[in-house]
């Protein structure tokens, strides 16, 4: 997969944002290392400070690095996902918002967990790892293992809201 096509074809759906004008010239792709938790990121090499600065005065955000998992080159569809919603950070959009969200899956829906074994994979870290490791009904006392990221909106046996 030509992941430099990819982008240069993501770039054209990135809604008109802050820096969105400057991307073409100024994001470069990089590969995170093997071990990274994260499947991407995006860096904006002026450092937080100035970044505020640019974004307020709408000026050149300088150089932007985005860093990809290269685990996603086994996915394209889940690299395109991945790339959309770091190009959305990198146009302005910072924070992680309904509206973030809603452009990513416009631009570039992601898989399902079902279809992607590095989400499985990436869901069965998370849940090796979490504090909670079973959910409990405080209304019927049913106890059972966690096996999914959200909490149950309610009790498999007695169907109360947990």
């Amino acid at each position: 997969m030509d992941v430099e096509a990819v982008l240069q074809e993501l770039l054209l759906k990135v809604p008109n944002e802050v820096f969105t004008k400057w991307l073409s010239k100024r994001i470069s792709l990089t590969w995170l290392e093997d071990d990274d938790d994260r499947l991407g990121m995006t860096r904006f090499e002026e450092g937080s400070g100035e970044l505020t600065r640019r974004r307020r005065l709408a000026l050149d955000p300088g150089d932007i690095t985005i860093g990809l998992h290269p685990a996603l080159m086994d996915e394209p569809q889940l690299l395109r996902h991945t790339l959309a919603h770091e190009l959305l950070h990198a146009s302005g959009m910072i924070e992680h918002t309904d509206e973030l969200h809603q452009w990513v899956d416009k631009i570039a829906p992601g898989p399902s967990i079902s279809e992607s074994p590095l989400l499985q994979s990436k869901r069965e870290e998370f849940l090796a790892g979490a504090r909670i490791q079973n959910w409990s009904c405080s209304h019927c006392g049913f106890e059972w293992e966690r096996s999914t990221v959200r909490k149950p909106k309610r009790c498999f046996r007695c169907a109360r809201p947990l």
